[in-house]
């Protein structure tokens, strides 16, 4: 199949074409309720054609109005990632392409996962923000009106974009399954007026044996009044891996129309605006603002999110050093005392490429 994108202009642009991204395209193709263009592209051309295709077919099945198309992306050049953010102006870009799948390292069947289950998820983060550092820095150049949106492990990653100075919306993903999923377990006249607070470190918890999961849990409000004990409902609950893909990709669909100014209201997504963590939020064509619940001040929100960095594995600080928890320093460290120093949001490439020898050293 080879690239349809050659017309200028799309609504949409999303880049990387596997899972998360099939469930976004598939998604968008049923909510659509106006006009709506958007671009998959990505490395493999094939697939991308694909998505393409069965977006149109399945726009088509259920009358809906949007269109599909594909193009060619290399995400090492960037004179030709702006080439083609240049030739397509998209109102909202979408990256969904990482340099480390979260499946591989939750299966324990190398060193390198083994490392990761010790230090936490969050040592990963430089595999997470290299490609979503270059899209970013791409549409800083090329299309400085559009909204940047992240899927690769928001809760950390947007916080380093934002502390580098690049662009960033909003992420997908994340709370929007732990408010998805409380929101169904709800009375329908309920779930208007959920508002959910809740980290990626509860990702790890949620997919625990229930009865097993520990910490503090996501919080949630129903009107204004908080549920007083989350885990009760909750708690009887085990969360899939891949799988998952089909509520958190899913998620991101009306967050999407919303910048393509498709659609406004609340959503749940982590990481808007840079911050860390994930919030409820009000989302239109101009952007996210954080909805919080009455009497729930943003700097107490953000400090909550920010207890869980030490138990994700990774914080990154006001004065842009990627620091990792002290789980995370001793599992690199045994492998390399220099990794396990952390880097600046500003050389996230070079700490993507000592981490990849790392795991390459490693069979990951």
């Amino acid at each position: 199949m080879n690239d349809t994108a050659e017309a200028a202009g799309c609504d949409i642009l999303i880049l990387g074409s596997g899972y998360f991204a099939e469930v976004m395209v598939a998604d968008l193709a049923l909510a659509a309720n106006t006009p709506l263009r958007v671009v998959i592209g990505g490395r493999n051309a094939a697939r991308c054609g694909w998505l393409a295709l069965a977006g149109n077919s399945r726009a088509a099945l259920h009358g809906r109005p949007a269109r599909f198309d594909s193009a060619s992306v290399d995400f090492d050049s960037p004179d030709r990632l702006d080439a083609v953010l240049g030739r397509l102006q998209p109102r909202v870009v979408v990256q969904s392409a990482s340099m480390q799948s979260p499946w591989k390292v939750d299966v324990l069947d190398s060193e390198w996962s083994r490392v990761v289950a010790e230090g936490g998820f969050g040592i990963t983060i430089a595999f997470h923000s290299v490609l979503s550092a270059r899209t970013a820095a791409a549409v800083a150049r090329t299309v400085p009106g559009a909204h940047f949106v992240n899927t690769c492990y928001p809760d950390g990653v947007n916080p380093l974009l934002a502390r580098a100075g690049l662009p960033v919306a909003t992420g997908v993903g994340n709370v929007s399954i732990y408010s998805s999923v409380i929101a169904g377990l709800l009375r329908p006249e309920e779930r208007q007026h959920l508002r959910v607070l809740g980290h990626h470190h509860h990702l790890v918890q949620w997919r625990r044996t229930p009865g097993t999961r520990s910490g503090a849990p996501v919080r949630a409000w129903v009107d204004g009044v908080e549920i007083v004990d989350t885990e009760a409902l909750t708690g009887h609950l085990q969360l899939p891996y891949r799988d998952l893909n089909l509520i958190s990709g899913g998620g991101a669909v009306p967050v999407l129309l919303g910048l393509a100014g498709a659609w406004s209201g609340r959503a749940h997504v982590p990481g808007p605006r840079g911050l860390p963590g994930g919030y409820p939020v009000q989302v239109s064509q101009a952007g996210v603002t954080l909805d919080l619940p009455p009497g729930l001040t943003e700097a107490e929100a953000i400090a909550w999110n920010r207890g869980f960095d030490e138990a994700d594995g990774v914080s990154v600080e006001n004065d842009g050093r990627v620091v990792y928890s002290a789980a995370g320093q001793r599992a690199l460290a045994r492998h390399s005392a220099e990794l396990a120093q952390g880097f600046n949001v500003g050389a996230v490439e070079e700490a993507a490429r000592e981490l990849g020898d790392l795991r390459a050293r490693l069979g990951g």
